[in-house]
C-alpha cells in the first residue's frame, strides 16, 4: 500500500489537527496497516483559498508518484491515531467519515443514496453504511476511483433549485457513484474524529441536536 495523506489548507491548521498528524506518522512507523504487506506513507499539503484547486493538485501529484490510495484530511479534523488503519482495512475503494457541520444545531454531512436526507452516526449505527455523498474531512479513496473519473475531479456546480453553489465534494461523490463506486461511511472511524470550529463537535454530543 502506498498511501498519500493529502491536506488542503488555508494556512490555519488547528493545533489538535497537527498533533493528530504527528501521532499518525508515529503510529504508521510502528504499525503496518496490513502486517503481510509493505507500506509507503507520504504527507503533502497545498495552501490556497480555493479548496478545489488544492484537492486537484494534491490528488494529481499523489497519482503521479504512484499512490495506491489518497487520504484527504481537512485542517479542522482531529482523530485517533488508529483511525486510518481501521478505514484502510475495510479494503474498499471509497471510505469516508461522517461528522457534524461546524455550526451549532447543524446536521451530519452524510447524505443518503437518494440525496434526500441526512445520515447520522449513533452508537447503534452499523459499522458501514452506503451513502450518496459525505464530506472530505477524512476520506480514503483508492487510485482506481480517480482513474475511472475525468478531471476536473472537484468542480463546484451551480444548483438552480437552491440558487447556490455546491461544495467541491458533492460532484465527486455523484461522479464516483455513476462510475460504479459506492461510497461508504465508516461509522466506527466516524466516532474517532472531531470536527473543530468554535466548538469541538463530536459525533455523540448531546448538546447538539440534528435537524
Amino acid at each position: 500500500m502506498k498511501l498519500s495523506v493529502c491536506i488542503p489548507t488555508t494556512g490555519l491548521s488547528r493545533s489538535e489537527h497537527v498533533m493528530s498528524l504527528v501521532n499518525l506518522g508515529l503510529y504508521l512507523m510502528a504499525e503496518r496497516i496490513f502486517p503481510d504487506e509493505n507500506q509507503n506513507i507520504s504527507f503533502r499539503h497545498y495552501q490556497s483559498s480555493s479548496i478545489s484547486n488544492g484537492r486537484e493538485y494534491l490528488a494529481s501529484k499523489a497519482l503521479e508518484e504512484g499512490a495506491t490510495h489518497i487520504l484527504f484530511i481537512d485542517e479542522d479534523i482531529a482523530f485517533d491515531m488508529d483511525t486510518v488503519h481501521g478505514m484502510a482495512r475495510r479494503r474498499l475503494p471509497f471510505v469516508c467519515c461522517n461528522y457534524k457541520m461546524r455550526f451549532e444545531g447543524m446536521p451530519f454531512v452524510g447524505i443518503t443514496t437518494d440525496l434526500n436526507s441526512r445520515i447520522e452516526t449513533h452508537a447503534e449505527s452499523p459499522e458501514l453504511e452506503e451513502c450518496g455523498a459525505c464530506g472530505f474531512g477524512m476520506a480514503l479513496i483508492a487510485r482506481e476511483v480517480f482513474e475511472k473519473l475525468h478531471q476536473p475531479w472537484f468542480p463546484i456546480h451551480w444548483m438552480e433549485e437552491t440558487k447556490s453553489y455546491s461544495t467541491e465534494d458533492l460532484p465527486f461523490f455523484i461522479a464516483a457513484r455513476q462510475a460504479g463506486f459506492n461510497p461508504v461511511i465508516d461509522h466506527v472511524a466516524s466516532r474517532k474524529i472531531i470536527h473543530m470550529g468554535s466548538y469541538r463537535y463530536r459525533w455523540n454530543d448531546p448538546a447538539i441536536k440534528s435537524e
